[in-house]
């Protein structure tokens, strides 16, 4: 339901019944300096919410997901993500369907400093 990067934040705010709560997580990621890209609950059925920035070699931003969360985003959610990371997706429909997961659950978040 939710993907957190550097500089922007995916997420389905229709999934936070509680309004108060809701703006509360809206002002705090508005304090933290995110753009927020709003994705609806059919979006997340789609494991659009699923998905994890990565850096390339060159310390660029990547923003890494399946097909089939790149092919529920409309054009205009795709041109924001596009303004910070470049979109990388490949087909995890054995993984969406049988596993439950899809692209970040796949995949380790390692925050330890390079090896010298």
């Amino acid at each position: 339901m939710m993907c957190v990067a550097d500089n922007f934040v995916i997420i389905c705010l229709d999934c936070i019944d509680d309004k108060k709560e809701r703006n509360n997580v809206i002002a705090h990621l508005k304090e933290d300096g995110k753009e927020i890209i709003e994705i609806s609950e059919n979006q997340v059925s789609s494991f659009a919410g699923n998905m994890l920035q990565i850096l390339d070699r060159n310390n660029n931003p990547l923003l890494i997901m399946s097909e089939s969360a790149y092919n529920v985003l409309t054009n205009p959610q795709k041109d924001t993500i596009n303004k910070h990371a470049k979109i990388v997706f490949s087909s995890l429909n054995t993984i969406e369907t049988y596993g439950g997961g899809s692209a970040r659950c796949m995949m380790a978040e390692v925050f330890l400093p390079k090896a010298k």
